[in-house]
């Protein structure tokens, strides 16, 4: 991580959900204890699990991630790694295997779901890339198509 990410703490205490002197009493606490940012704020200052999501997804999206999936070349080997309700379910649309990741597109909104699957559920490492969510839809519909996505009141906005 570089110097202009932002880290966690900083996020957290951006968005209100810690004071500077909670930061750094998490930062000493962690330094003893070595667990997870995130988890420690939660324990100790009661910080709720969506606002560490939160701050995660914007740190996450600092790295520069986001990609125009037109530019991208999709393997269709790499898409046999989801079925078609997961590919939907958490909005991930395999790519291609770069050494020993598989490098998904997701959007934004879905991007803590995608990485709990993800971490909980696939075998390989994955790296994820941040996509629009009408144009992930898009590839979605034509690399797995799902007939009745197009019936959701939203999709002809997101189709047109």
């Amino acid at each position: 991580m570089n110097s202009q990410t932002p880290r966690i703490g900083e996020l957290l205490v951006r968005i209100g959900a810690l004071s500077e002197q909670q930061l750094q009493a998490i930062l000493e606490h962690q330094k003893q204890t070595n667990r997870p940012f995130g988890d420690l704020a939660e324990r100790m200052y009661g910080v709720r699990p969506d606002q560490v999501e939160q701050a995660w997804v914007e740190q996450y999206l600092s790295f520069s991630t986001a990609v125009d999936l037109q530019t991208q070349g999709v393997d269709a080997e790499v898409l046999r790694v989801l079925n078609r309700r997961q590919a939907w379910q958490f909005r991930l649309l395999p790519l291609r295997r770069e050494d020993d990741e598989v490098v998904m597109a997701t959007c934004s909104e879905k991007l803590p779901r995608a990485v709990n699957f993800a971490w909980n559920r696939m075998s390989d490492p994955v790296y994820f890339l941040i996509a629009q969510r009408p144009q992930l839809e898009q590839f979605l519909q034509e690399h797995y198509p799902w007939p009745a996505m197009e019936d959701l009141p939203d999709w002809h906005q997101l189709a047109g």
